[in-house]
């Protein structure tokens, strides 16, 4: 039988002499995206994140040494039969879920290529993508609520999925006053106490925004504007667009307008998607084309659809304008 390893059961691996008696048949990927995650000293795939197809090699086994490997693997791994996209069927472990012991330390790692010595580029994913900052100054207090503009706006996470050259925080801890890192993300628990303690008929609207982008936490997310709603508060989601993506199995448009979303502004920031790629870093991709299907999407909905760019040089502002002009979209440029 065939066993596809992306991680330290490939040759060079420091596993690899697990694989003395295994036939090596060659390299190849498979032919789903899945999402490769990186632990530390060795890699897991998780089955539901679709991201990127894994590379590795495949080898041909005998059924001792399977169930050998499997014990190597432990509780934390399930064994499926996948394809690959040279057509080989082949078994692949895949991770239950991050180890919660290993989530502060675990990072996607978009390419879907693990090597042992990760390089200084890809380890500098880790606190752009899954993760905020892990060198949080001594007596630092979380702020998941903040007031700006005769707005209230809602910090509910520091997990991205673009690494955009011009963010703001990696220029600056702080955004109006506020340090927007999070040592956790807050509850739901934690975001209607806080949220009930205020006056919030003051506002003009609440706007989920923050140090991340907001739809990685979509139930949240969707629970607190419900709760919002009710209220009769108007409730903002600032967003890059990449929902669909980021909650494959989700209607995201259907379920914000059923929760009482009223408004979005979503972020463009390039008038190519060439361009948007060398601006945005997305960990996704087609991520720009996910982002303008978000934003249409929300029109036809109803909802109040806003395109923004942020002014750097090479952004053409009028023909973004005209992308938004086009769809149907306010404009603006921040």
């Amino acid at each position: 039988m065939y066993l596809f390893v992306y991680g330290t059961l490939k040759r060079e691996g420091v596993s690899h002499q697990l694989m003395e008696s295994a036939t090596f048949v060659c390299k190849t990927r498979t032919s789903q995206k899945y999402g490769l995650i990186d632990l530390g000293p060795f890699p897991g795939v998780l089955y539901d994140l679709r991201i990127s197809l894994i590379t590795g090699e495949i080898y041909n086994i005998n059924t001792e040494l399977l169930c050998k490997l499997d014990d190597h693997e432990g509780e934390w791994y399930f064994r499926s039969e996948v394809e690959m996209e040279n057509g080989i069927t082949a078994q692949m472990y895949f991770l239950k879920d991050i180890p919660s012991s290993m989530k502060n330390r675990s990072f996607v790692i978009p390419s879907g290529t693990w090597e042992d010595e990760m390089g200084e580029n890809t380890r500098g994913v880790k606190e752009r993508i899954l993760y905020g900052k892990n060198d949080l100054a001594q007596g630092h207090k979380d702020t998941i609520a903040y007031e700006v503009h005769s707005n209230l706006y809602l910090n509910i996470t520091n997990r991205c999925s673009a690494r955009c050259t011009f963010c703001i925080r990696d220029i600056s801890d702080v955004v109006y006053g506020y340090d927007l890192w999070l040592s956790r993300e807050p509850t739901l628990e934690d975001m209607i106490s806080h949220l009930s303690e205020l006056d919030l008929d003051k506002y003009k609207e609440i706007v989920f925004t923050g140090f991340g982008e907001p739809t990685a936490r979509l139930s949240v997310l969707l629970r607190i504007t419900a709760w919002l709603h009710e209220q009769g508060i108007k409730v903002r989601l600032d967003t890059n667009g990449h929902a669909a993506l980021i909650n494959p199995d989700i209607d995201v448009v259907k379920e914000l307008k059923q929760a009482g979303m009223a408004a979005v502004s979503v972020s463009l920031n390039a008038q190519t998607e060439e361009l948007y790629e060398k601006l945005c870093r997305p960990v996704f991709s087609g991520s720009y084309q996910a982002m303008l299907t978000f934003a249409r999407q929300c029109i036809a909905a109803g909802i109040s659809t806003r395109m923004t760019v942020v002014k750097v040089p090479e952004i053409d502002i009028d023909a973004c304008k005209k992308i938004a002009k086009d769809m149907g979209a306010s404009f603006f440029a921040r």
